[in-house]
């Protein structure tokens, strides 16, 4: 009775075409056996399960095969079998992570001394190479330096950063990248059908992200999971096995947040913890979304990994809010990230991350204030009043408001929250016009630093050719008592100063 053969080794690629995600390393392989062009040494460097390994035995059946060397090994012959199955005595592999120091270097130097026993060349795969001794390295250079004419080395890392200078200088580098998501999902469901399994696109999208780009690690998860679901995999059972919130518990915290409702997005997170997932985990996947979002608002059709049937949903939501707001989210959502990652205790970090994503309606309301427009409701603004806010500090559709939401896209968002202190921004002629009268020396000094990038906003605005900034106005000092008091006596400005502290001040009339 033969065991069961993980997915892994079973869907290990046996051509150059099965590989999946590096074109660019195929495409160079493949010319250079073309044209004989043939390294006496490789270094094959990237992530783990990306195919470093795989492609470093397919080169060794392209160079030893009957037909070769070829860049389309035949897979039949004695040496090619062979080669796959690791039962070739030309083709030696060495783990690098258990042989080490300098005597097994210095034994693989004698043993690649002799000719091949049957092949047309000796390939040594050393894999792990980054963790070879320092003394092992120099006996390793010494081979490199003076390689037998019959003695290819291909030397596979995930830390390339880790080899001395003098072993890189020796090597053809090829970069592997980390496999696209959507490629790796695409993958998944092939080998989940050929499989007799049911996989649910939203299935292969969760374990396609949880493995990060390693198409290995992915098929391996993809076994653990079918060993915990049987033969029909949905995406809660993935979530299960990984820890993972499923995408139904990302889309209701979503919900929270574009309700500006704390309470609620803080119950998502407490629930997610009592059911034993991490809520870094969930944060991770709210970041992820929002990205998403951001795509989808630029260009609804763009392809996203989220499963279909939350599609429409997701870009009506993603319209209606749109980019420039999105982006300020997904800003906030990466300083999130960056707390959650150095605080001792995640959980209390990812509650604090999640408020204070779920209070942009009431910043939004504080900005217009501030910008002297009517107060709306305490209550979290409703999704269709939350697009109107997000050009703060300028009526909508003016030229501030527009400068501001084209600095948000070019990700000046600092610059676009100075716009809104401006006095008045307003067209003349070709030049876009800034009142900077009665702001602060190092404000107007910053405006003034950021003029060609304020220029190529209001150029992207459709206002401007130019920017003007103007200096002159009615200084803090000289405003009108009169406005200050009824300034200090409007109730909105008194609920800014309760909930944020602080105090006026200067004062100001727009003209």
């Amino acid at each position: 009775m033969t065991g069961y053969q993980v997915l892994a080794r079973r869907w290990r690629p046996q051509r150059f075409e099965d590989l999946v995600g590096q074109d660019v390393v195929v495409r160079t392989l493949r010319n250079a056996l073309s044209n004989k062009q043939i390294a006496h040494a490789y270094l094959f460097s990237g992530l783990r399960g990306v195919g470093k390994t795989t492609v470093a035995r397919l080169v060794a059946k392209a160079l030893n095969c009957e037909h070769g060397p070829t860049p389309e090994p035949c897979g039949e012959c004695v040496p090619c079998r062979e080669i796959a199955s690791g039962a070739s005595l030309d083709v030696l592999e060495m783990d690098a992570a258990s042989n080490r120091g300098i005597d097994d270097v210095r034994e693989l130097r004698e043993a690649v001394k002799n000719l091949p026993i049957r092949d047309r060349y000796r390939v040594v795969i050393l894999d792990e190479a980054h963790q070879l001794t320092k003394d092992a390295f120099a006996a390793l250079l010494k081979i490199l330096e003076e390689p037998p004419a019959h003695v290819i080395f291909i030397l596979a890392s995930t830390e390339k950063d880790r080899f001395p200078a003098t072993i890189l200088s020796r090597c053809l580098q090829v970069d592997f990248r980390p496999i696209p998501v959507d490629l790796v999902a695409a993958r998944l469901a092939q080998v989940a059908g050929s499989e007799g399994m049911t996989l649910t696109p939203g299935a292969a999208q969760l374990v396609a992200r949880a493995t990060e780009g390693s198409l290995r690690d992915a098929l391996s998860l993809l076994d653990r999971v079918r060993a915990f679901a049987g033969d029909t995999v949905g995406e809660n059972q993935v979530a299960e096995v990984v820890g993972l919130p499923p995408f139904e518990a990302v889309l209701a915290l979503w919900g929270a947040l574009e309700a500006g409702s704390v309470g609620e997005a803080l119950a998502l997170v407490r629930a997610e913890e009592r059911f034993g997932r991490d809520p870094a985990g969930l944060f991770d996947q709210l970041l992820r979304l929002l990205h998403v979002l951001l795509l989808l608002a630029t260009d609804p059709n763009v392809p996203a990994a989220v499963p279909d049937a939350h599609r429409a949903a997701l870009v009506e939501s993603a319209t209606r809010l749109g980019p420039a707001l999105l982006i300020r989210l997904l800003a906030l959502a990466l300083e999130g990230k960056d707390l959650v990652a150095v605080s001792d205790t995640p959980a209390v970090a990812v509650a604090v991350a999640v408020g204070r994503l779920a209070l942009w309606p009431r910043l939004q309301r504080v900005e217009a204030l501030l910008a002297g427009e009517a107060p709306s409701s305490p209550v979290a603004a409703p999704p269709a009043a939350a697009r109107a806010a997000a050009a703060p500090a300028a009526p909508a559709g003016g030229p501030a408001a527009r400068l501001m939401a084209a600095l948000e896209q070019m990700g000046a968002h600092l610059l676009a929250g100075r716009i809104g202190s401006v006095r008045e921004v307003r067209v003349e002629g070709d030049a876009l016009v800034l009142r900077c009268g009665g702001l602060p020396p190092a404000t107007q000094k910053s405006l003034r630093d950021a003029a060609d990038q304020l220029a190529e906003a209001a150029r992207r605005a459709g206002l401007a050719s130019r920017v003007e900034i103007d200096g002159n106005g009615t200084p803090a000092e000289k405003s009108d008592p009169g406005l200050r008091a009824k300034v200090e006596a409007d109730e909105g400005v008194k609920r800014v100063l309760e909930v944020f502290g602080g105090r006026l001040g200067s004062v100001e009339e727009k003209p």
